[in-house]
């Protein structure tokens, strides 16, 4: 089997580069040689490490970024603003075919953020054959976010490998999580939560173990 995965979030800052971190470093050790790819990076000069590098360092894998932009905004906003051409799916999607192996990508914000005019990441899974992972941000209005996503995801005939969901800010409330949970039962396989660590690498070490049953 081919893993080839998109890691969308249910919002921006929600802890996808994590997830990818988690997913990639779970493939790895089931004998797999993933490569991290940040499909666009916003909001970081050129001359600083950016997702896929941080992600990379974390799994041990092999790690690339695909376009960047200094302005902390969408794709489409960003390319505006500094004066270049803005991303395209089709040329994403075309760099992608040409990976050997399993692919982890990571968006930027959710599944329906402009890449351009027409078109969004959501796109751009289609065109590469991506099977989605969703983070979900144990936050407020993360319930109406999922379920936003999951209904593109239906639409675009998109497979949706399952979700995470991610103490991104502290240890959430059980019974939020509860309830997040009862929310989406029936509509997503939730792989369990990716905890809240100020150490990174020690949170991608437990959530690695979440993707086992994926694998």
């Amino acid at each position: 089997m081919l893993h080839r995965y998109l890691v969308t979030g249910t919002d921006t800052d929600v802890g996808k580069t994590r997830v990818a971190a988690a997913l990639a470093k779970a493939l790895r050790l089931a004998g797999q040689t993933p490569t991290v790819v940040k499909l666009v990076q916003t909001g970081l000069d050129a001359r600083l490490p950016g997702d896929a590098a941080r992600a990379g360092t974390l799994s041990g894998c092999k790690h690339v970024e695909l376009a960047r932009f200094r302005k902390p905004a969408d794709p489409w906003s960003a390319a505006l603003a500094e004066g270049m051409p803005t991303v395209h799916a089709q040329d994403l999607a075309r760099i992608i075919e040409g990976i050997n192996g399993a692919v982890v990508a990571e968006g930027a914000g959710g599944l329906a953020v402009p890449l351009n005019g027409a078109q969004n990441f959501g796109t751009l899974a289609v065109l590469a054959k991506l099977d989605i992972v969703l983070a979900i941000g144990l936050r407020l209005g993360c319930m109406n976010h999922a379920l936003l996503t999951l209904a593109l995801c239906d639409q675009l005939q998109l497979r949706v490998a399952g979700g995470v969901l991610v103490d991104r800010w502290e240890k959430s409330d059980p019974a939020y999580v509860a309830d997040v949970r009862r929310a989406l039962q029936g509509k997503l396989e939730i792989f369990g939560i990716l905890p809240f660590d100020p150490d990174e690498a020690a949170s991608v070490e437990q959530g690695a173990q979440l993707f086992v049953p994926l694998l």
